[in-house]
């Protein structure tokens, strides 16, 4: 840790990535008509940019909010390191002012979105079961790759710019 840097959140922060968790879920509740569009991964990269590893704590928030919304299933598994990855490949680059860059890394997460959640199906049913379990939903993959790439690209300049603003005149006050 740096010098002056906590590792602790403040109050401050601790409403701030809640208000993340809240919006990804509204925000997919809002579109969940339209498969695989919605705004998670646009908020857990602005998370991250703005944030840093502290990212983490929406990402996981996110993957418990939903899990408590629609109960058990082995989908809980997925969200909860599926969510976080996005975090994960952002933080090395946060600094990064590419808005081709960050539409790239949300298009990539919602290309292997699939591929991803098909892991636990691998442990249950071999190669056969994960690889035609991720093979049926390419489709939504690609809806989902689509969709990521829009929006970051059309949205996460703005926003990045926004909350920086809103970070910096707050001036850490609690």
């Amino acid at each position: 840790m740096s010098a002056g840097k906590s590792a602790r959140l403040s109050i401050r922060e601790i409403a701030e990535l809640s208000l993340f968790c809240a919006l990804m879920v509204a925000g997919k509740e809002c579109l969940r008509l339209i498969p695989n569009v919605h705004p998670v991964t646009l908020l857990l990269l602005l998370a991250t940019a703005v944030y840093g590893a502290k990212a983490f704590y929406p990402a996981f928030g996110f993957a418990l909010l939903e899990i408590a919304l629609y109960g058990a299933g082995l989908w809980n598994l997925m969200y909860l390191y599926v969510w976080p990855i996005v975090v994960l490949a952002a933080l090395p680059f946060r600094r990064s002012e590419s808005r081709a860059f960050w539409a790239a890394i949300a298009g990539l997460h919602g290309l292997c979105f699939g591929a991803l959640c098909a892991i636990p199906y691998f442990f249950i049913g071999g190669w056969q079961m994960a690889f035609s379990w991720w093979v049926s939903g390419i489709p939504y993959d690609v809806i989902h790759c689509v969709s990521n790439t829009v929006l970051v690209f059309v949205l996460f300049p703005p926003l990045r710019r926004a909350l920086e603003r809103a970070k910096k005149t707050s001036g850490g006050r609690e």
